[in-house]
């Protein structure tokens, strides 16, 4: 979310459409006179430290953004710096100049594990509606406890105080091709103890992110799905308030 102002703001999301954020939002406005335009799509390119020194860019401060003659260029969770550009005509030229000085786009498997290291879920793929916050760990950035009341404040603000999440985001392996997701996953009981949300290609096997129920599944655990076999290895978002 981009403070362009006062009194707006630009929400961007990797997965979810213009539409489906307006909808959301809308829902959530409570006695307050708020207008919500869908604009875009826009295009986001995520850049390391190195790229930003060779194009003459200055890295922005954390939890701020810069405008440039280019687009909006912030800092993501990751480690990587996220550059928006607006003009569609501008996304090629843009990619040329990175080229030309040695950088390449990363293909889709590697850079969806690159985002798993850095303990980054993807929403709504991994954590979306149908789940709760702290199941995947957002209350960490994602969440205010001092702001004024919104809907689901309290299940939010119970699990935070006094409760814990029974669910959570774990990394997991396995060996062979990725498998089709969403996958059930089961335990050595043939109870269902969670679901493979994404799966990534690793050389000759496969990481993801599955949610699992922590009563029943944890880290050192193996668990299947008709032919898939796969290691639980670690919390998504390992060193969290919860391990």
């Amino acid at each position: 979310i981009l403070c362009e102002g006062e009194e707006q703001f630009r929400v961007l999301s990797e997965r979810s459409d213009g539409e489906r954020i307006r909808s959301h939002l809308e829902q959530h406005i409570i006695a307050d006179d708020v207008e919500i335009e869908t604009v875009g799509p826009a295009t986001i390119i995520e850049l390391p430290l190195a790229a930003l020194d060779f194009l003459g860019l200055s890295a922005p401060e954390d939890g701020r953004f810069l405008q440039t003659d280019i687009g909006n260029l912030y800092s993501a969770r990751n480690g990587m710096y996220n550059m928006v550009i607006f003009d569609e005509g501008s996304v090629s030229d843009f990619q040329n100049r990175l080229e030309a000085v040695g950088f390449s786009e990363m293909e889709p498997d590697r850079r969806g594990l690159a985002r798993l290291d850095a303990g980054v879920p993807l929403v709504p793929d991994e954590i979306g509606d149908t789940d709760l916050p702290g199941e995947g760990e957002l209350e960490q950035n994602a969440i205010s406890f001092t702001k004024g009341c919104y809907l689901g404040q309290e299940v939010v603000a119970r699990m935070h105080n006094i409760g814990k999440p029974q669910r959570q985001l774990f990394t997991i392996h396995g060996e062979g091709d990725s498998p089709s997701c969403p996958l059930a996953l089961y335990n050595s009981d043939s109870k269902q103890v969670g679901e493979l949300r994404t799966a990534y290609r690793d050389g000759e096997n496969w990481r993801g992110v599955a949610i699992l129920k922590i009563r029943f599944a944890g880290v050192g655990e193996t668990l299947q799905s008709e032919d898939v076999q796969a290691n639980v290895i670690k919390l998504l978002r390992e060193g969290s308030h919860h391990e």
